[in-house]
């Protein structure tokens, strides 16, 4: 405890003595001061990422106060009260303490219940208080609200810079809508990063069975549904010798029939809706490759011996069976690899979900939806000192606690290889933000979830049955973006 209150005392001397400079700490001394862990040689990326500017004038904003509207479920990545040893909760504390010294202001939090985010947002609003200058909710309840007036138009704000590598590009190639969007995905959401799915493979088993370099499958583009299906064919094992395939046996493939079988409509290419010439959607989500991705994931799923799909809620069997070395792949979040797999003591890999086919660009992946969005409150007053200190926090998070988490937590401590650690890289660079999935509550982007959990093959009849409530909220949706600042 004595050195890291040394620490966060050395951080503090060293704003003191730059706070009327735009030059950053140096490098070493903010390394000390982010922990006292030894960040290995390879981690290069938090030392890079300081030389990158901000390019924001620092401003004395005496003593005013930046408050967070959050969610309860990710209260302290917002703010920290003090330095407490942990080196992701301390890159927290650092990053406001140098976000607060140096534009002379502070940062605070107010967090709600998820779903009561935005009913909460809009009593401020419609008071006209300014009570919060930053959302950060829930990304399909966000998503949910905004017909009713709550949020402004991010490029309407200034200093906001989508071209900057601490915002998502899928704000602005999933998210904008004729030149306007209302969320936006920055990295001061680590919960964005903690959500992104991936697969992940047992290296012994993969051994067992002489399964090929995978990573060289991925790099050579060869990694897609039919082969993670051949790869998974032969593990199969009735370990209890009961004749069945069930939960004690061991498998190719495991998983948890709800948001990690969503994922597969984007890993394969696919977004409800698409961006048109003139920046505008159109939605298309029921097309023949559509229905032939419907009908491979049933098969995946339900007509082979390679996978046990998990339909038992609470009961976690899916990441039982993989724990216990009995599954070959599984997919889950960025988070597993952060948490679970710490004490895992076989091997194992990282890599991203397989692509449709052979032809397919590149792999794609989405981020689970209990993750935050980004919004500006219509009720703000001061828009240059709001747009300030989001790009700032925004690239503070950039520098400082994505490092921490995705470098230091996650490569080092959560992943066994080198090769993981490209993957890594390659899986955050192609989250998708659909447009119809944000802003489509809970409709045709769970679809793929709900028909291969209820081993329903007739996408058809789902489709007639449901597709005209989702449209309607579409069209109304698109209607409020068209007719928004007319």
């Amino acid at each position: 405890m004595k050195i890291r209150i040394i620490a966060a005392l050395l951080l503090a001397a060293m704003l003191m003595l730059t706070a009327c400079s735009d030059k950053a700490p140096n490098d070493a001394a903010l390394t000390t001061a982010l922990s006292e862990e030894t960040i290995p040689e390879d981690v290069d990326s938090l030392a890079e990422r300081q030389k990158v500017s901000d390019g924001i004038e620092t401003e004395d904003f005496d003593g005013r106060v930046f408050n967070i509207i959050g969610d309860d479920s990710y209260t302290d990545w917002y703010t920290r009260e003090e330095a407490t040893g942990d080196v992701l909760e301390d890159s927290i504390y650092e990053r406001n303490i140098l976000v607060s010294e140096r534009f002379n202001m502070a940062i605070e939090a107010t967090v709600f219940y998820a779903p009561d985010q935005p009913s909460m947002l809009k009593n401020s609003v419609m008071a006209g208080d300014d009570a919060y200058q930053l959302f950060a909710g829930h990304i399909i309840y966000a998503g949910e609200a905004v017909g009713d007036d709550l949020y402004n138009d991010w490029y309407k704000i200034p200093h906001i810079d989508f071209d900057k590598p601490w915002w998502s590009r899928s704000t602005v190639e999933d998210l904008t809508y004729a030149g306007k969007a209302f969320l936006a995905m920055g990295d001061f959401v680590l919960s964005a990063i903690d959500s992104t799915y991936a697969m992940y493979f047992n290296k012994q088993l993969a051994a067992d069975f002489s399964v090929p370099d995978m990573y060289k499958l991925v790099n050579d583009g060869k990694w897609t549904v039919d082969k993670l299906i051949e790869l998974s064919t032969d593990v199969y094992s009735d370990l209890n010798g009961n004749g069945i395939a069930d939960k004690d046996d061991r498998f190719g493939y495991t998983i948890w029939a709800r948001s990690p079988v969503n994922v597969y409509l984007w890993a394969f290419g696919e977004k409800l809706c698409k961006k048109q010439p003139d920046g505008t959607m159109e939605l298309d989500y029921f097309n023949p490759k559509v229905v032939d991705i419907y009908n491979k994931l049933y098969d995946l799923h339900w007509n082979t011996t390679a996978s046990y799909t998990d339909i038992n809620p609470g009961e976690n069997i899916a990441h039982m069976i993989f724990m216990n070395n009995r599954a070959l792949f599984i997919p889950r979040t960025f988070s597993f690899a952060a948490r679970d797999l710490r004490d895992f003591d076989t091997d194992y890999g990282i890599i991203p979900y397989p692509k449709w086919d052979e032809v397919q660009d590149s792999h794609y992946t989405m981020v689970d939806g209990g993750h935050e969005a980004l919004a500006i409150p219509a009720s703000i007053q001061d828009t240059d000192f709001v747009g300030k200190i989001t790009e700032v926090l925004c690239a503070e998070s950039w520098k400082r606690v994505v490092p921490t988490y995705y470098d230091i937590v996650l490569k080092t401590k959560g992943s066994r290889d080198e090769e993981s650690v490209a993957m890594l890289d390659q899986i955050f660079e192609k989250r998708v933000f659909d447009f119809g999935y944000v802003y489509g509550v809970f409709g045709a982007a769970f679809w793929v979830q709900y028909l291969v959990y209820d081993k329903s093959a007739d996408i058809a009849s789902y489709y007639e049955k449901n597709h005209k409530a989702y449209d309607k909220r579409m069209q109304d949706v698109f209607d409020y973006f068209d007719e928004y600042g007319t």
